[in-house]
């Protein structure tokens, strides 16, 4: 046997625990990038965070995740390196680890900022690392590596709020909340463990299919334009997505809050009543994981190619209908409608989410020679425009004039509107119309996923 022959043959026999070892680590870095949202009520009390702060604090996430990702996801296709991944896994740990340490709006800003670019950078590279890993079974590894970070995105969610409850000293007390929050720093040595890992287990796991180069030559000029079409409608879709997605943790934030004061006849929140409902809001960003995490983990083990549009037509079509039935179902016993939002939370999250992994998975077959830049498209350069979510939402939620400084010109088009119109765009609309909002915008998701070419799909399978 050939020493190239002896390489392949030992990188088979230990593709599966390299890719085992990644996916663990999407579930460590989900973890810490979910850590920051868990916790919004909580910090927007201690630091006396606005509503249009949450929402700017949630769109800088969304930005500086998203903008880094095309360009790690370029820099590894260009030189065939994990390297960046793992740098900002790192950075990510780092500066999540230590929001505690802010002790205003704008520290809190910058360490959430650099974190979520530190998540971003991650992405790409080990995504596209798990799909070559796959070989045959790509979908599969994919939805595994999805599914790992929606578990993480679940225990960051309901764990934390729990633990820094655990590790405040005294209750209804600033100092000890704070104290509190410092004790995040001790996931800090479990995240460079996970770390060191990573870098060990992808260093020599190459991006590009076997042959994808010569395989690509031969397409036409029509194979080729219909792959980059298929693309860019998986692009478009998932943008939708995700920004239903960002808008949906800024409003269960909010509904969070409002559930809270409404059970306790409370006119704001004190220390104490914020972690009661960061630990509300953590369970509903946490079912919004499941659904996406149990959707995409199903769809990766049993949807056939020939099945795959169908999916990202109808899913958004019943998420959106279970986002739009959020506002009735708050109206009814507060004693129950909690567990039925949270009901709602899992539906939504497969009506927006479980076809993610579906999209990655059918981009690294659509584009095999660019892996880790489909993967980059359709992770971070999807979620780099969700930061509209989170402020739209509170657009819609609280209007114009809670806004500082808005342009003239916005006035004057609002003015255009007849006065009875105008006056609720400036006024806002509320938080179910939010919601309602919300899910228009998820619906049409599935209407751009009407232009997927069926056939290519299909063909890019076998």
């Amino acid at each position: 046997m050939s020493t190239d022959e002896q390489q392949i043959k030992e990188g088979a026999t230990r593709a599966p625990l390299r890719a085992a070892v990644t996916i663990g680590a999407h579930f460590i870095v989900d973890v810490f990038s979910f850590i920051g949202i868990a916790l919004l009520p909580m910090l927007a009390v201690l630091l006396e965070i606005r509503p249009e702060q949450k929402a700017l604090l949630l769109a800088l996430g969304s930005v500086c995740s998203g903008v880094i990702q095309p360009v790690v996801a370029w820099a590894s296709d260009r030189y065939d390196s994990r390297a960046f991944g793992t740098a900002g896994f790192v950075i990510a740990v780092l500066c999540i680890g230590n929001l505690g340490m802010a002790r205003d709006f704008t520290e809190l800003a910058i360490l959430y900022s650099i974190g979520a670019m530190g998540v971003g950078a991650f992405h790409p590279p080990a995504a596209a690392t798990v799909g070559q890993l796959g070989g045959a079974k790509r979908s599969k590894y994919v939805a595994l590596f999805f599914l790992a970070g929606m578990v993480g995105g679940i225990v960051g969610n309901v764990f934390t709020p729990m633990y820094v409850d655990w590790m405040t000293p005294e209750k209804l007390n600033t100092e000890a909340s704070k104290q509190g929050l410092l004790a995040i720093r001790w996931f800090i040595p479990i995240g460079l463990l996970a770390a060191l890992f990573l870098s060990i287990a992808i260093h020599k796991a190459g991006h590009r299919h076997h042959g994808a180069h010569e395989h690509q030559v031969g397409w036409d000029a029509h194979e080729r334009r219909q792959r980059w079409i298929g693309v860019w409608v998986l692009y478009a879709s998932n943008v939708l997505r995700f920004t239903t997605n960002m808008a949906l943790v800024y409003l269960f934030t909010e509904w969070a809050s409002r559930f809270v004061l409404s059970k306790h006849n409370a006119v704001e929140l004190t220390e104490q009543l914020g972690i009661e409902a960061s630990q509300i809001n953590g369970t509903l960003q946490a079912s919004m994981q499941v659904g996406m995490g149990g959707g995409g983990i199903t769809l990766g083990f049993i949807l056939a190619a020939r099945f795959e549009k169908a999916v990202f037509i109808i899913l958004p079509m019943l998420g959106a209908i279970s986002i739009a039935m959020i506002p009735q179902l708050s109206a009814i016993d507060p004693s129950i409608s909690r567990w039925m939002v949270m009901g709602a939370a899992v539906l939504s999250g497969i009506g927006f989410g479980a076809a993610i992994p579906v999209s990655l998975s059918l981009s690294q077959r659509l584009l095999p020679h660019r892996t880790s830049l489909v993967s980059g498209l359709m992770l971070g350069g999807a979620w780099m425009l969700s930061f509209l979510g989170p402020m739209g939402a509170e657009v819609v939620q609280n209007g114009l004039n809670a806004k500082p400084n808005v342009p003239s010109f916005v006035i004057d088009l609002v003015n255009l509107l007849p006065d009875s119109s105008a006056q609720r765009v400036m006024d806002g609309f509320g938080l179910d119309a939010a919601f309602t909002v919300t899910a228009v915008l998820l619906s049409i998701s599935g209407i751009v996923a009407i232009f997927l070419p069926h056939g290519l799909i299909v063909r890019s399978s076998e």
